[in-house]
């Protein structure tokens, strides 16, 4: 073989090399898994792996397919996600909650507590790229519109909660909640909310307020009226209000 003909072989081996972990390949932009051939723990080891250390086409890939893995493989997966959720790297535990947020199925209702106990251990965590994969994501869009009355048992417990950023979850999570029509039952603990005297806190129940106000304006306008008259909650009614 020529030196040209050796070169082309190689270029091409490395390429399929990129393309192809323990378990997946990757082709255009997606994932598939190969489980006739590997283990769980094979599979989720080389999705580990593209999630540290993949771009950011990449890495939405490799939640999209950890979703999905889950889904399929869920006794399986639920503890190594239980321990990515619980390990200190980011990119790991954002994985995590984008991982629920793919595995939901509207019909299983059974896993709906395994959720929200994987959920539970991202709460704590303010670093900018998982609080915004949590409260916004994975609580207002996923878990709530999916388990509802689950959900709201969860955030009602979440709400008693001191640490701040537990709080600020439960505030942006009940954001979603004029979409299934449970706006009444959002405001009963964002009112309690409001009382927080942390800037952090109640600018997020200020944000809940508006995000829930332009789905759901009468019932929403009408409360935050009431907390303008309100000392303790006036001043987040007046920074909701800007944006309704």
């Amino acid at each position: 073989m020529g030196k040209q003909s050796r070169s082309y072989e190689q270029h091409r081996n490395n390429n399929n090399n990129k393309n192809h972990h323990q378990g997946l390949v990757l082709s255009r932009g997606a994932i598939r898994i190969e489980t006739e051939t590997s283990s769980a723990a094979e599979v989720l080891e080389s999705l580990k792996k593209l999630i540290l250390d993949g771009d950011a086409s990449v890495q939405r890939a490799a939640y999209r397919a950890l979703g999905a893995f889950f889904y399929q493989h869920f006794a399986e997966v639920y503890p190594h996600l239980r321990r990515w959720a619980e390990e200190g790297n980011p990119a790991l535990r954002r994985a995590v909650a984008f991982a629920v947020m793919e595995a939901i199925h509207p019909f299983r209702f059974d896993l709906a507590e395994h959720f929200l106990k994987l959920i539970e251990l991202l709460l704590p965590d303010k670093t900018p790229q998982i609080r915004w994969a949590v409260g916004p994501k994975a609580i207002a869009e996923g878990l709530l519109p999916a388990y509802p009355d689950d959900t709201f048992e969860y955030l009602t417990k979440w709400s008693t909660v001191h640490d701040e950023q537990v709080l600020w979850n439960v505030a942006m999570g009940l954001s979603g909640a004029a979409a299934i029509r449970r706006t009444s039952k959002a405001l009963i603990i964002l009112r309690r909310l409001a009382l927080d005297e942390r800037r952090y806190v109640w600018r997020a129940v200020a944000s809940a307020m508006w995000r829930l106000g332009r789905r759901d304006p009468a019932p929403v306008l009408a409360e935050l009226r009431r907390w303008l008259s309100d000392d303790d909650r006036a001043h987040v009614a007046r920074v909701a209000l800007k944006h309704i």
